[in-house]
């Protein structure tokens, strides 16, 4: 009875210990493999909004005097005075009217969507272009042999033109008159505008973007869909999800060298559904202070829970 009852005290103070030791270093391993953590980077946090799109110009389409070969003296995107010789019909030249960049693309809209009737122009354009593509859609002058009439240049002022989309007020917050913004075309080229004018049209929130800068398919597309960079900021991108608060400071939890999870203040930039992006390093708070924040790479927990430790060991 003494041998079975010593045995058994050692049977238990055998199994205490390696309940011990499975609470100490098994469980936190195990438990572990369920939190998930993801590494901070550094990058650039855009808000945009997509929308369809008018092109509109100051623009002007020559025909031709005669009938005959055509020969392109000037190729398109080059930039001419007034009066310069651009093609040849028949051997009989014709001449820029007017200062500006040469096409060879028309639609035969150049007279109907012109800068004086931009705020005359409703949604109802871009509707039409679906409906009636083949009416809309640009074409190219004639090259080869022209008969009186056809059109054989275009000259388009590249001082100024104008893109109108109209969009819900949702897409349009965040937008001022004056502003600057980029729209990234659908070749995934930016060119940077600026905010002409913001109206309310019959539900819609028309906005007119200005632009002055060189893009080099503006002189041949007429609609087509865009993406409008509302603003763009640098630093640590965070995920929503991550950020707490504590003492009425913002937040995450990041990992450290011991493998502890510990609160790391941040300042936020500027947010979306999704992501936020931080200030990296260092950045200075209300009392003026210098406050350490989270550093590129840095692993950050990906949804702390509630009352998280600031420790994992604890």
């Amino acid at each position: 009875m003494k041998k079975n009852k010593k045995r058994l005290l050692i049977a238990g103070y055998i199994a205490s210990l390696l309940i011990l030791y499975a609470v100490v270093y098994i469980i936190p391993q195990v438990s572990d493999v369920f939190v998930k953590t993801y590494s901070a980077e550094y990058g650039i946090l855009e808000k945009d909004e997509k929308c369809d799109y008018l092109v509109v110009r100051d623009e002007k389409v020559h025909t031709s005097d005669n009938n005959g070969n055509v020969e392109r003296v000037i190729p398109a995107g080059s930039l001419m005075r007034r009066s310069s010789r651009i093609v040849t019909v028949g051997g009989t030249a014709h001449y820029s009217q007017k200062r500006g960049i040469i096409s060879y693309y028309y639609d035969g809209f150049e007279n109907v969507y012109t800068p004086e009737k931009l705020d005359s122009l409703t949604s109802a354009v871009l509707l039409k272009d679906k409906e009636n593509d083949n009416k809309n859609s640009v074409r190219e002058c004639i090259k080869s042999n022209a008969n009186v009439g056809d059109p054989i240049f275009k000259v388009v002022d590249n001082k100024e033109w104008y893109l109108v989309c109209w969009m819900s007020p949702k897409q349009a917050e965040g937008m001022k008159e004056g502003s600057a913004v980029k729209i990234e075309f659908e070749d995934e080229i930016q060119v940077q505008m600026n905010v002409k004018s913001i109206t309310n049209q019959k539900g819609a929130t028309k906005v007119i973007f200005s632009c002055d800068r060189y893009y080099e398919d503006y002189d041949s597309i007429r609609t087509g869909a865009c993406r409008i960079i509302k603003s763009q900021n640098k630093g640590i991108i965070i995920e929503n999800d991550s950020i707490v608060e504590s003492d009425g400071q913002k937040g995450v939890y990041v990992v450290n060298k011991l493998g502890d999870y510990i609160f790391t203040p941040v300042q936020i930039i500027s947010s979306d559904e999704e992501y936020s992006v931080v200030t990296s390093g260092t950045f200075l708070n209300a009392e003026g202070h210098f406050v350490e924040t989270v550093e590129p790479y840095q692993e950050v927990l990906k949804k702390p829970s509630k009352g998280q430790d600031t420790e994992k060991n604890n």
